[in-house]
Parts: C-alpha cells; structure tokens; sequence
C-alpha cells in the first residue's frame, strides 16, 4: 500500500512542481558523491544494539534542507513528514529520521 501512494505522490507533485527550487537541487548536485567521504564518521555498529543507520546520503540532504530552511530538528522532522516537496527532494525514503537522529 505504501508504494502506490508513494508513486500517486510522485505522480501529483511531477503534475505540480514548476519551479521548485529542491527539484533543481536534487539533481543539480551529485549527493551520493557524499557517501565516501563520510563513511568513516557515520558508523553505527548495529550488531550490539540500537536502530540501523539511515542512510547517508538521506541524512546529508535532511542537513541541507535543514540549513537553508533555518529550521530546528523538531521542525525539520515535522516537515520532512508534511511537505511533499521534501518527500521527493528525498526520494521518498522507507525509514525517514526523527529529530533526536537528525
């Protein structure tokens, strides 16, 4: 079920999105460029315990809409989950994460 509201989301905002500045940005930057210089600061030995990563790449972009956004993690967290333009800027990801994580 969550795929094909996630595909219905894609379907609407591609209809939608004129000029989003986060559509720009998602495919003007190369954000799994980021991955391999980050790797070794973001670990998380999941085998002893705690919640698996999300994602770097995810995490860097939560980052950035974070910082030109001006928002607080509690913020950012509540619009990642409420803006569709984030859901997409985001590739609409299985695990998204919370304020403590962000």
């Amino acid at each position: 079920m969550a795929n094909l509201l996630d595909e219905a989301l894609r379907e609407i905002y591609k209809e939608r999105m004129g000029r989003d500045p986060l559509a720009f940005m998602k495919d003007a930057i190369d954000w799994n460029a980021f991955s391999p210089l980050l790797e070794d600061l973001y670990r998380n030995n999941t085998d002893k315990g705690g919640a698996p990563n999300i994602p770097i790449v995810i995490m860097v972009k939560v980052l950035f809409l974070q910082s030109i956004y001006n928002t607080s993690d509690e913020t950012t967290e509540r619009e990642i989950h409420d803006r569709i333009s984030f859901m997409n800027f985001l590739d609409y990801p299985e695990r998204l994460p919370d304020a403590r994580t962000i």
